[in-house]
């Protein structure tokens, strides 16, 4: 199966629900982190996904999610 299709299958419904892609990768158990990352800004730049950036000082979080009209 593609990696597209793993990894959206995983990105969770609802911007309350925003995750990281290192959580994300954490529970696919297979490609690289930078691989699982690289594919959510590809997808997010598609609109497929959304991307939110959080800022805690220096510190910089981007979580990703699914608009609920992109939902199955």
């Amino acid at each position: 199966m593609p990696i597209e299709d793993e990894v959206f299958k995983l990105v969770p419904v609802g911007e309350e629900n925003a995750v990281s892609s290192r959580l994300l990768w954490q529970q696919m158990g297979m490609w690289s982190a930078s691989g699982v990352r690289a594919q959510l800004r590809a997808m997010a730049a598609q609109g497929v996904v959304r991307r939110k950036v959080k800022r805690r000082g220096p510190i910089e979080l981007t979580l990703y999610f699914r608009d609920t009209a992109t939902a199955p």
